[in-house]
């Protein structure tokens, strides 16, 4: 079971994977390129997908108003709200992308990194804080989903 907000759009080749939540006013646009969202994940509201192929793997956070172009987000990460991620971007599992950061064309990010700024620059190995803040954010998300199944489900 998903949770798909019905204000959000989603357009063209878009594969979402399961116990995915797309909220309201997200916009997954796979019309340029295929759209690829793992388990687990959560798009949170005004939040952009598009460009010339995006995936997004597992128990992947997208914060508000985010916009995630043309790139590959690894597994256990979490994007901050308004940051930017653009063509070409790779982001190895379990990294932090802090809010409003501008992850610039082709930049290849290492797993384990906290990443900040603008430009965005990898500033250091994310701590066991911040892994347990990434592994919050999508399973506060699920919950959120497994209430909604509850609810639709009396």
């Amino acid at each position: 079971m998903n949770l798909i907000s019905k204000n959000s759009e989603i357009i063209g080749d878009v594969k979402i994977g399961d116990k995915v939540t797309v909220c309201s006013f997200a916009v997954i646009k796979g019309d340029e390129g295929p759209i690829r969202i793992g388990d687990n994940s959560n798009v949170q509201e005004h939040v952009t997908l598009h460009g010339a192929g995006v995936s997004i793997g597992k128990n992947v956070t997208i914060g508000h108003a985010a916009t995630v172009h043309g790139c590959k987000v690894g597994d256990n990460v979490l994007i901050g709200m308004n940051s930017v991620i653009l063509n070409n971007v790779e982001i190895g599992e379990w990294s932090l992308v802090g809010a409003g950061a501008v992850v610039t064309p082709g930049t290849k990010i290492p797993s384990n990194s906290l990443v900040l700024g603008v430009p965005a620059k990898v500033v250091r190995e994310i701590n066991e804080g911040e892994k347990k803040m990434i592994e919050e954010g999508y399973k506060n998300y699920l919950r959120k989903l497994e209430k909604a199944k509850d609810t639709s489900e009396k």
